[in-house]
C-alpha cells in the first residue's frame, strides 16, 4: 500500500491506474495554463502563450486522472456564455468544471486594495445579492452543452473579523442567501473561519442542500476536523462532497508563492492533507455521493502531481481495500 507522502511521477499522469478511479470521483487542479506545467502535462506545441492559454484546457482534460478543473478567474469577473460554450467545446462530456463565484457577491466589505478602485474600503451593497447571482452568473449557463458540464459553484468567503460582521449575523444572511437560490444547480461555500463550523452555520447549508466546502488554507483547520465539525453538527445534507486544496496550512499565499514558483515539481509532500482527502473520497463512495477535489500549485508545488498522487491514493487505500473486502 502506498505511504501517503509518496508522489507521483511523470509517467504516472497517463498511467492505464486511472481507469480504476470511480466515476463518481472527480479530480482536477486550479485553473490549467501554467508554463510551469509544459514538458510534463503539456506534450502539444502551441504558437504563442495565448493560443496555449486559449486551448489547453482540451490537452488538459484528456489527462485520464482529471475530471474537473477550477475556474478560479471566475472569481474577479462574472462569466460569459461565449467563453463557457468555448470551455465545453474543449472537454468531454463527463467532464465537470467547478466554478468559483464572483467576488462582488461574497465580499461584505472591499479590502484597501488598489484594484478595487473607488470601492476600497467602503460597504458592498452586493454582497449576498441572490438578484445579481441570477442574472449575472447563473444566465451565463443555460445553454445546454455548458450546463451538461456544470459541476459545483463555490462561494468563497475570506476571513473576517466580528469587527466587520458578526459570526451570527453572517450565518443569518447568508441562510437566506441560500434560500433564494435555484435547485438545479450545486452549490458549496468556502468560509476560513474555524469559528463559524458550527450547529448553526451546517444547519444553513443543510436546511437548503448546499455543500461545505472542505478547504485547505493557511489558517483553517485541517480538512479532518472540518469532516469532525460536519459530523458533529449532524452530517451534511448535499449531494456531493468539494475540497480544494490551497495552500499548506500557516503559510500566506504570498509565501507559498514564493516557496513553490514556478510550480513545475512537488517540493512539500502533505500526508496528512492527501490522507484527508483519500478519508473523503471514502466517505463519498460508502454513501454513494460525487466527490470534487482540486488543487493549486501552492499547496505541494505542483499540482497535477499532487492531484495524480492523490488519484493513485484513492485506489490504493480504498477502491483496492473494497475490492479486496468483496
Amino acid at each position: 500500500m502506498r505511504d501517503l507522502a509518496v508522489t507521483a511521477t511523470a509517467d504516472d499522469i497517463w498511467s492505464s491506474e486511472a481507469n480504476r478511479l470511480p466515476e463518481s470521483i472527480y479530480l482536477g487542479t486550479s485553473t490549467w495554463s501554467f508554463p510551469g506545467w509544459k514538458g510534463l502535462l503539456y506534450k502539444r506545441s502551441y504558437k504563442s502563450q495565448k493560443e496555449f492559454t486559449a486551448t489547453s484546457l482540451g490537452e488538459y482534460a484528456t489527462v485520464p486522472w482529471f475530471r474537473t478543473v477550477c475556474i478560479d478567474s471566475l472569481f474577479y469577473n462574472p462569466p460569459k456564455q461565449e467563453t463557457l460554450l468555448h470551455y465545453a467545446s474543449l472537454v468531454p462530456e463527463n467532464f465537470r468544471w467547478v466554478s468559483k463565484v464572483w467576488e462582488r457577491l461574497t465580499i461584505a466589505t472591499y479590502p484597501k486594495h488598489p484594484r478595487y478602485g473607488a470601492y476600497a474600503g467602503r460597504e458592498n451593497p452586493d454582497f449576498l445579492n441572490s438578484e445579481l447571482f441570477k442574472e449575472s452568473v447563473l444566465s451565463a449557463y443555460r445553454d445546454p452543452a455548458v450546463l451538461a458540464r456544470t459541476g459545483p459553484f463555490v462561494f468563497q468567503f475570506a476571513q473576517f473579523s466580528e469587527r466587520t460582521m458578526r459570526y451570527g449575523e453572517f450565518v443569518e444572511r447568508l441562510a437566506e442567501f441560500l434560500r433564494a437560490l435555484p435547485r438545479d444547480f450545486q452549490y458549496a461555500v468556502e468560509v476560513r473561519n474555524p469559528e463559524l463550523l458550527e450547529a448553526g452555520y451546517f444547519r444553513a447549508l443543510n436546511e437548503s442542500g448546499i455543500g461545505h466546502c472542505f478547504n485547505h488554507w493557511n489558517a483553517m483547520v485541517p480538512l479532518h476536523q472540518q469532516m469532525r465539525a460536519a459530523a458533529e453538527a449532524g452530517g451534511l445534507t448535499a449531494d456531493f462532497y468539494i475540497a480544494r486544496l490551497l495552500t499548506p496550512l500557516g503559510t500566506s499565499y504570498q509565501n507559498a508563492e514564493e516557496l513553490f514558483e514556478p510550480y513545475d515539481r512537488v517540493q512539500a509532500p502533505n500526508a496528512q492533507m492527501r490522507g484527508d482527502v483519500v478519508r473523503l473520497a471514502r466517505r463519498a463512495l460508502s454513501t454513494g455521493k460525487r466527490a470534487f477535489v482540486t488543487a493549486n500549485n501552492k499547496a505541494e508545488g505542483n499540482s497535477p502531481l499532487t492531484m495524480v498522487s492523490i488519484g493513485q491514493l484513492i485506489v490504493d487505500h480504498v477502491v483496492n481495500e473494497v475490492s479486496s473486502a468483496s
